[in-house]
C-alpha cells in the first residue's frame, strides 16, 4: 500500500519530483526547455516518457521521497502533477503558497525566453498544407482516391476472413506466418500498391536480433509480414490481441502481447523479450509505442534497447516509408501508395560496458533512431518538434 508523505510537504515534495523528473529527462535528451518543466508537462507527448522510462522514473522517486507509490497511478499518469498528487495528496494546504511562487517565477521565465518553432518542423507543416491545398483544387483525383479506398478496404476484409479461417487450419507458428505472408503479397499485389524490401541481406544475418522500425501506419505490421520471410515475434499491444480476427494472427503466429496499463508488465515485456534472444529467436519492436497522421519519428521507448545491452544481441534498425500515406491515422480508407521498407545493418551493444549500462541503453536508442529518420525520410521529433537532420555521411549504408 502506498505510504503518503505528509500533505503539508506538498510544495517540497512538488520541488523534489521536478528536479528527478528533470535529471532524468537530460539524461534521455528526449524534451526540451527542461530547465523551465512545470507539473503540468504531459509524460508522454511533452516529455516522451513511455513504459520503461516511466518504471525508471518510479524507481528514483520512491528511492529519493521514500515512499511507494500505487503502480496504477503512476501508469495511468498523464501529467508530473498527477504524479505528485499520488505522493504528497491533492493540492490546497501548506506549502502550496510556495509552490506557486515557484510556478509563477517559472512562468515569468518561460515568456522572459519564448523558443520558436524549430525551422524543419515549420518547413514540414508548410509544405503539408501546401500538398492538402493541391489536393483540394484536384476533385477528380480526390474521386479516383475514395473508390481505390473502398475497393482496397473491401477486398482487406475479404482477404482477413478467408486468410483468418486458413491459419485457423495451418498448424501454429512459422508454418502459419509463412501462409499469412504469401497471402499478404497477393493482397498488396491486387490492390496495386507496389511494396519493397531494400536491405534484405540483412534481415537473418545475425541470428537472434531485435528489428526496431518506425511505426507510421496499421498498415505497418502488413508491410513487414508480407516482406519479412523469417522467424521472429511481434510485441503488440494486449488491446490489439484481443481484437477480432487480428488477434487469432498474433496469439497462433506466436507473437508477444502486453499490458501498457501496468508498468510492471511491461518490465514484465522486456523480460520475455530477453528470454526469447536466448533461445536464439528474434524479435520486432515499434520503438514509437504509437503512430500519428504528422510525419516524423518520434521518440523511441527504451524497452528493446535495455534487452539488448542485457542480452548483447544487436539491433537492426528497420526504416519504413510510405505505408503513412497509405493509411494515415484518423483515416479508414486506404490511398494509391508504394512502400518501401528499409533493413539497415545491425548495431551492436558494447562488449565492456558492465556498470554503464543505461548509457549504452541510450546510446543505441539515439542511433537508432537518427538512422531509422534518415531512411524513412521523416524529420526526428523532439516534442513533437523536428531535429536538425544528421550528416548523411554519418549514417550507415546497406552494402
Amino acid at each position: 500500500m502506498a505510504t503518503l508523505i505528509p500533505r503539508s510537504d506538498h510544495a517540497a515534495i512538488k520541488a523534489q519530483v521536478l528536479v528527478i523528473a528533470r535529471d532524468l529527462l537530460r539524461e534521455l535528451g528526449t524534451a526540451s526547455d527542461v530547465e523551465t518543466l512545470q507539473g503540468s508537462a504531459s509524460l508522454e507527448q511533452d516529455l516522451g516518457l513511455g513504459s520503461i522510462e516511466r518504471v525508471e522514473l518510479l524507481s528514483r522517486l520512491e528511492r529519493s521521497l521514500g515512499a511507494s507509490l500505487p503502480e496504477r497511478a503512476v501508469a495511468e499518469a498523464k501529467t508530473l502533477d498527477d504524479i505528485i498528487a499520488a505522493i504528497a495528496g491533492p493540492p490546497g494546504t501548506v506549502g502550496d503558497h510556495e509552490a506557486g511562487q515557484v510556478s509563477g517565477r517559472s512562468s515569468e521565465a518561460t515568456e522572459s525566453n519564448p523558443r520558436t518553432s524549430e525551422p524543419a518542423q515549420a518547413r514540414l507543416q508548410l509544405r503539408t498544407r501546401d500538398l492538402a491545398s493541391a489536393e483540394e483544387a484536384r476533385p477528380s483525383r480526390r474521386v479516383w482516391e475514395t473508390i481505390y479506398g473502398i475497393y482496397a478496404a473491401g477486398l482487406f476484409f475479404i482477404w482477413l476472413v478467408f486468410t483468418w479461417l486458413l491459419v485457423l487450419l495451418t498448424p501454429r507458428g512459422r508454418p502459419g506466418a509463412r501462409m499469412t505472408s504469401a497471402a499478404l503479397r497477393i493482397y498488396f499485389r491486387l490492390i496495386g500498391c507496389r511494396i519493397h524490401i531494400e536491405g534484405e541481406e540483412h534481415v537473418d544475418a545475425y541470428g537472434a536480433c531485435i528489428y526496431v522500425s518506425n511505426h507510421t501506419s496499421y498498415s505497418d505490421v502488413l508491410a513487414v509480414m508480407a516482406l519479412f520471410r523469417t522467424n521472429y515475434h511481434f510485441v503488440a499491444k494486449n488491446e490489439i490481441n484481443d481484437m477480432p480476427f487480428i488477434g487469432t494472427f498474433l496469439r497462433r503466429l506466436g507473437h508477444f502481447a502486453f499490458e501498457r496499463s501496468k508498468l510492471r508488465a511491461r518490465s514484465r515485456q522486456v523480460e520475455q523479450m530477453e528470454q526469447a534472444l536466448r533461445r536464439g529467436e528474434s524479435v520486432f519492436v515499434f520503438a514509437e509505442g504509437t503512430f500519428t497522421a504528422q510525419p516524423g519519428v518520434r521518440p523511441f521507448q527504451l524497452g528493446a534497447f535495455r534487452a539488448a545491452v542485457k542480452t548483447g544481441r544487436p539491433i537492426v534498425p528497420v526504416a519504413l516509408r510510405g505505408a503513412r500515406r497509405f493509411l494515415r491515422d484518423g483515416t479508414f480508407l486506404p490511398r494509391p501508395s508504394r512502400i518501401k521498407v528499409t533493413v539497415c545493418p545491425a548495431l551492436f551493444p558494447a562488449a565492456d560496458s558492465a556498470g554503464q549500462e543505461w548509457a549504452e541503453v541510450l546510446r543505441l536508442r539515439d542511433e537508432t533512431r537518427r538512422i531509422i529518420s534518415f531512411h524513412s525520410g521523416e524529420p526526428s521529433l523532439h516534442s513533437g518538434k523536428a531535429q536538425p537532420a544528421i550528416p548523411e555521411s554519418s549514417v550507415p549504408r546497406n552494402s
